[in-house]
């Protein structure tokens, strides 16, 4: 087929068409070809080269994730060219960061299997390997744990406040298939699943079904306002711990990545303070405040991730305490200055800054865009520098990657969470995949393909400017 016979006008260098961005320059094609599967693989190679010949395409790359990304470049081509690929030569970069992840949030808004589907395979498209899957909040829970039928019964649903004429409720649950059929979906597509339960703040909705695990023993309801609430488990229980240890197990059981999150973020500590459990743990563990129990907490969590094979993640407030098990990755998203503080003390660390990545904060200040705690840009997004040379060499190691996060309050569909994850998470892609490499005019030379493959895969695509 001849590229002047396509159906809609398409640009003829390849490096305008293809995320992240390629190291050949001007790279044109005059031939399409189709190659139904005929394609080699080689990940041993000294270079990363995409050669695309008449009905076969052979990827030869330095190792597996670089493979990887360059079958997700001829994905990308036949998805824009309809099955067909053009016939051509490429090189492209090895990965800058190791860690290349996106997080959502399926409990303030329930996300199904399918919305998930559709995101999770533009993603590993275009260089993300790590899926963060939110799973437990305030206001949801969202997986079953063997002899805790209450989870499904009264933590999976909540009272819909939106509409005050008749009562609705809003909720779900996945079950062990739903987890089963993401892990598999992902892992033919190089992506690790990273579960994620919230302790020990963000637990309403444990302690709806299970007050024993609070503070108080209270009966509460599954929240329906968004926000920081003093409800929270408390870590003298040992039911509570008891529980973790299964819920921790099922994770483990399912999702046979290396990592599991635990939270560990907007805990407020003032029933802790007046709990007498809590205050006579902190005495017999000599723990001088709450910051040092929030500690305790996150070091017996981690160690019980590890009995079960896995290593523990937690966000940044996880170093407010003094020390925390040192094998507890520390993902920064108050600003970068919690991965400094974590680098510094021998973590490693994952950046996530809400300043630019916080996908789920709109674009632009326009009455017409989605009110969403703040804006920030496509470009704004692009200049998250992830690689914070600001610090010393032996804390730069420690880094990572980086990760967009995806929160639900506002975002009540996967259509809306399409709309503001693209195409803020192919600037993202850039920085993640080549690193100082990037650059600003050749991610704006791809804008037209970047909606291009967006339409084509049946994803929404914000057309808002790129920058101010």
């Amino acid at each position: 087929m001849n590229p002047d016979d396509y159906g809609f006008e398409m640009e003829r260098q390849i490096d305008k068409l293809l995320t992240p961005g390629i190291m050949s320059q001007g790279v044109g094609y005059d031939e399409l070809t189709k190659l139904e599967g005929n394609i080699t693989v080689l990940d041993s190679c000294a270079y990363n080269r995409v050669s695309i010949g008449k009905g076969h395409a052979t990827v030869c790359a330095t190792g597996r994730q670089s493979a990887a990304q360059g079958l997700g470049y001829l994905r990308q081509l036949e998805v824009l060219f309809d099955g067909m690929v053009p016939v051509c030569e490429f090189d492209y970069y090895d990965p800058a960061f190791t860690y290349r992840g996106f997080m959502i949030d399926a409990c303030r808004h329930f996300m199904p299997v399918c919305e998930l589907k559709r995101i999770i395979d533009v993603m590993s498209m275009i260089g993300f390997n790590y899926f963060h899957w939110h799973l437990t909040e305030d206001q949801g829970w969202r997986f079953t744990v063997d002899g805790y039928p209450r989870l499904e019964e009264i933590s999976s649903t909540r009272e819909d406040r939106e509409y005050i004429n008749h009562k609705r409720q809003h909720g779900g649950i996945y079950s062990d298939d739903d987890l089963k059929d993401i892990v598999s979906f992902c892992a033919g597509r190089n992506v690790t699943v990273i579960p994620e339960i919230e302790i020990p703040g963000h637990a309403t909705a444990l302690l709806a079904a299970y007050p024993e695990f609070g503070c108080t023993g209270k009966k509460l309801e599954v929240e329906t306002r968004w926000g920081i609430f003093n409800d929270v488990l408390n870590p003298a229980s040992p039911q509570l711990w008891e529980f973790l240890d299964k819920a921790i197990g099922k994770l483990a059981s399912v999702f046979p990545g290396p990592y599991i999150h635990i939270g560990g973020d907007e805990c407020p500590h003032v029933q802790w303070k007046e709990n007498e459990a809590c205050l006579a743990l902190m005495a017999e563990e000599g723990l001088k405040d709450t910051y040092e129990l929030q500690g305790w907490v996150t070091t017996k969590a981690a160690k019980l991730v590890a009995s079960h094979g896995r290593r523990a993640m937690g966000w940044d407030e996880v170093v407010e305490a003094p020390a925390i098990d040192k094998s507890v990755i520390v993902m920064s998203w108050r600003g970068l200055d919690g991965a400094r503080t974590a680098s510094s003390r021998g973590h490693e660390v994952i950046l996530c800054p809400q300043q630019g990545l916080y996908f789920d904060k709109g674009y632009i200040k326009e009455p017409y865009e989605p009110a969403q705690w703040g804006t920030f840009t496509v470009r704004d997004t692009f200049d998250v520098d992830i690689s914070m040379p600001d610090v010393a060499p032996e804390q730069r190691r420690l880094i990572l990657g980086g990760q967009c996060n995806v929160w639900t309050e506002q975002i009540h569909n996967g259509r809306e969470m399409e709309y503001m994850m693209f195409p803020r998470a192919f600037a993202l892609a850039d920085s993640l995949w080549l690193g100082s490499a990037k650059n600003w005019e050749n991610m704006l030379g791809r804008r037209d393909a970047v909606r291009e493959l967006c339409w084509k895969l049946n994803l929404v695509c914000s057309p808002v400017r790129w920058e101010e």
